[in-house]
């Protein structure tokens, strides 16, 4: 795939879907990666605990990559990091913030060697042979983001990261319009830019807008109040923080990625709290029950996490009353609309009031909306454009805004993942494809979870299991009747009698292979389970995953 000719561009993730992301930039025998990060799934599969991209091509020019460039902390971005990491040494570039949300991701993991962080500043320019990356400040739902200005020997290529236009930002911290009206100014050969709100009209309200929304449902509340938001939004975090010092309240952390992100964060100067603010968990029985606020994980509802423990009555120490107040303070990511909305019924069920996406909501979102996504393209005025960071919907809005802007046609280019977007003296434009995908990561198993796994798991989902056990005397070459088991399989009135047929069926086919002296295991095993599954689809119109064991007696 090295060309000297050109720079090819080549998203390995998080195009066409949310979550993901990750980019490479080619250019002769050098390779960048923008970004490694994992997406959740959503209930098609069953068992998943989240996806990374598939690192094949990665893995085959490992010898090529000369550096990692993370644009901010967030999962979707830097999840997949220590599977990148696992076979690959590189130095990794990014801010403070976001290396410290990268080192507490990869302590998670066992990597035999101390990966090489580089701290980068905005406005701060690394070169990488011809190809030279400056970054620039955004604004973001996390702090310390940036996008990416790649000065190439055939224009300026540029990489927007997550943002939005947040022009009253938590600590000041603004988009970095002078940076980018500078790179509009010397001509921007190809803008690659975040789709993730294309579809929202109008633009993104500001971070601090939420300030007195927080003030008044907090000061408001008459019960307990616990707070779910993202482990990695320090700002959200600290604005917590903040209306409790005034209404003096104390704050309890409750979760273990919450912790970390918290003490790091602090440790690194962007949380400011007195330790006095602080109450443990296992403490927070011995206040009164509304001056102390919980924060807590578990804003997607995720199953194991601190908020969901607690709407389930499995805290040991923590319960939910009525009179309660509860804010899941975070946007539902797409897939996960099913397990957010079973943990809300239960908490409303138990007597809490609580605000959510789409009611009484208590959250802003971090990506740009119509018309800042106009703004950022009336600045940069790209001669190419290529909507990046979305659901393929997400990335066809966008492109339709870039024709709206006056970007010709042509030169708007809806790439997919696995895509070769060549960049030359002739322009930018697709000319292949490279292995790409989702790698499935269950428990410790990364790689190894086919869609044949999956079929099996939602076999045994929606048909049940059924277990045969046959004994088989290999001194006499004789068979017992066999024992049958099954799991939720089917619970009719005479299940009993279609289990006892199952057994006489499977009796009869063991005896007639070994008359024919057909004492092959593996082929007797096949015949049983063929014989079964005419024998069930006919009766009861069901298709179990049936699962043979013979033994020898």
């Amino acid at each position: 795939m090295s060309d000297s000719r050109g720079i090819r561009i080549i998203p390995i993730g998080g195009l066409g879907e949310i979550g993901k992301n990750m980019m490479l930039v080619e250019h002769e025998d050098s390779i960048l990666i923008i970004d490694a990060g994992m997406m959740f799934p959503d209930g098609n599969l069953p068992g998943i605990d989240f996806i990374i991209p598939d690192l094949t091509y990665v893995q085959e020019n490992r010898d090529r990559i000369e550096a990692i460039i993370l644009t901010h902390g967030h999962e979707d971005h830097i999840g997949a990091l220590p599977y990148l990491l696992q076979d690959l040494r590189v130095p990794i570039y990014g801010t403070r913030l976001t290396i410290g949300f990268a080192r507490n991701r990869l302590e998670e993991h066992s990597l035999d060697y101390e990966p090489e962080f580089l701290e980068i500043e905005p406005r701060e320019s690394v070169r990488f042979g011809a190809i030279t990356a400056e970054f620039f400040r955004v604004c973001h739902s996390v702090a310390d983001g940036v996008g990416v200005a790649f000065h190439t020997p055939f224009g300026i290529i540029v990489h927007s990261g997550d943002f939005k236009f947040d022009f009253t930002p938590i600590y000041d911290h603004h988009f970095d319009f002078f940076k980018i009206a500078e790179f509009g100014e010397k001509g921007v050969l190809l803008l690659l830019s975040d789709s993730t709100n294309a579809e929202h009209k109008g633009y993104t309200p500001s971070e601090r807008e939420l300030n007195n929304s927080f003030f008044d449902a907090i000061t408001s509340a008459t019960g307990r109040i616990i707070i779910a938001t993202f482990a990695s939004n320090i700002h959200r975090i600290q604005q917590i923080f903040d209306v409790c010092r005034k209404t003096g309240k104390r704050v309890s952390i409750l979760g273990r990625s919450m912790e970390k992100n918290v003490t790091m964060a602090r440790d690194l100067g962007y949380l400011e709290f007195d330790e006095g603010l602080i109450v443990a968990p296992e403490k927070i029985n011995n206040y009164k029950r509304n001056s102390v606020l919980l924060l807590t994980t578990g804003s997607q509802g995720e199953p194991m996490s601190g908020l969901s423990r607690i709407a389930g009555s499995r805290h040991k120490q923590l319960t939910i009353e009525k009179g309660d107040t509860v804010i899941l303070s975070a946007s539902i990511i797409p897939g996960n609309e099913r397990t957010v909305s079973r943990v809300v019924n239960s908490l409303f069920r138990k007597g809490a009031h609580v605000f959510y996406e789409g009611f009484e909501d208590l959250h802003v979102s971090g990506h740009a909306s119509r018309e800042e996504l106009k703004l950022l393209m009336a600045i940069l005025k790209p001669r190419y454009f290529i909507p990046i960071h979305g659901e393929f919907k997400h990335l066809i809005h966008h492109a339709d805004l870039a024709k709206e802007m006056g970007i010709e046609e042509k030169n708007i280019l809806i790439a997919q993942d696995g895509d070769v977007i060549t960049v030359d003296e002739d322009g930018v434009r697709a000319t292949g494809v490279v292995e790409t995908g989702s790698v499935y990561t269950d428990g410790k198993n990364t790689g190894d979870i086919g869609s044949a796994v999956i079929r099996d798991r939602h076999r045994l989902a929606e048909e049940g299991v059924v277990i045969i056990v046959i004994p088989l005397s290999m001194s006499n070459h004789g068979v017992m009747h066999p024992e049958i088991y099954s799991r939720g399989f089917i619970c009719l009135q005479d299940a009993e009698s279609v289990l006892a047929s199952a057994k006489d069926i499977v009796f009869s086919e063991v005896r007639q292979h070994l008359k024919r002296g057909d004492l092959q295991q593996d082929e007797l095993k096949s015949a049983v389970i063929n014989v079964l599954k005419r024998f069930f689809k006919k009766e009861v119109s069901r298709s179990p995953v049936i699962v043979p064991f013979i033994i020898e007696v």
